[in-house]
């Protein structure tokens, strides 16, 4: 890409969880929510590394071997290396002739854009940490197309590019990237979860089903059966999170989808999300957010 730090998204505030900041790396395009690298070796050099966000990087040249988590992985052309947020990535050892390209997504992009998916990725990415994935040719081709369509739409000096079209582009990019993690899973179904592991892959699943998300936890933790220490403590192994965070993030992307994609007033929002009066939604919006309910829906 010729120019650097884009900002046509929408802008979030530094306060918004899963705020992607790089304000300090050269990157080819970023905003609120989304920065591209279309080079890794500007990662490759900068370990160890602790994501805030989820990071994805696509090998399409050479090699690199990384440690995450204290497993050593190595990758080639064509591998994806999917590293979600707090996930410590401490050595790399990589070829010289390394090249390749990285997307970091933050929490509430990657919900918004996988809303009917989340639980293939969560199962995948915090559950069974899945952190590398091998396409097949088909699959690398699409993935390449994608990021080649999302640099034309970012460098075309025409026209503000779409943040309705890069959406689009991006959501197409994780789709196929869920059905290659499936793929993965499939091989997987021998292993048994550890009772941990379906313990919490149980508290996102009932986050995910109900309409009114904004639950106590104790409320969560009650249908599992366990305390509310304990089911933080399993978010916090298994996704780097508190389970509050997990409920604060479902909720924002139904308080998103609604907002933008229906015709219910900002009232029925609030009551149909179980908020007690629109004072409460109001400030809960402005405080996770960065901006009161009405100029979310009309903002572009």
């Amino acid at each position: 890409m010729r120019d650097k730090n884009y900002s046509y998204m929408t802008q979030k505030s530094n306060e918004q969880i899963g705020y992607v900041d790089f304000s300090n790396t050269v990157v080819d395009y970023q905003d609120g929510d989304v920065v591209m690298f279309d080079h890794v070796e500007v990662l490759s050099k900068a370990y160890p590394l602790k994501p805030k966000t989820t990071l994805i990087g696509f090998c399409s040249q050479g090699q690199i071997t990384l440690t995450v988590n204290g497993k050593t992985l190595d990758f080639v052309s064509g591998d994806v290396f999917v590293c979600p947020p707090n996930v410590k990535v401490e050595h790399s050892v990589r070829g010289e002739d390394l090249d390749g390209k990285a997307i970091c997504l933050s929490d509430h992009i990657i919900q918004a854009l996988l809303r009917d998916r989340m639980e293939v990725w969560n199962q995948m990415v915090y559950i069974n940490q899945v952190y590398k994935v091998s396409l097949d040719e088909s699959c690398e081709k699409n993935i390449d197309l994608y990021y080649q369509l999302l640099q034309s739409k970012i460098e075309s000096r025409r026209r503000v590019p779409s943040y309705h079209t890069l959406q689009a582009l991006l959501r197409a990019l994780l789709l196929d990237l869920c059905a290659e993690l499936e793929e993965v899973n499939g091989a997987l179904d021998d292993q048994r979860p550890s009772q941990g592991k379906m313990l919490f892959n149980r508290f996102l699943s009932m986050i995910s089903n109900n309409e009114v998300k904004r639950q106590p936890i104790a409320t969560y933790a009650g249908l599992l059966a366990i305390t509310p220490k304990y089911l933080t403590m399993l978010c916090l192994k298994y996704s780097n999170k508190t389970a509050s965070d997990w409920v604060i993030q479902y909720t924002c992307e139904d308080i998103r989808f609604y907002l933008r994609n229906s015709n219910l007033s900002v009232k029925e929002i609030s009551s149909k999300l179980g908020f007690a009066n629109m004072s409460h939604f109001g400030s809960y919006v402005r405080k996770h957010m960065g901006m009161s309910p009405s100029e979310f829906r009309h903002r572009k």
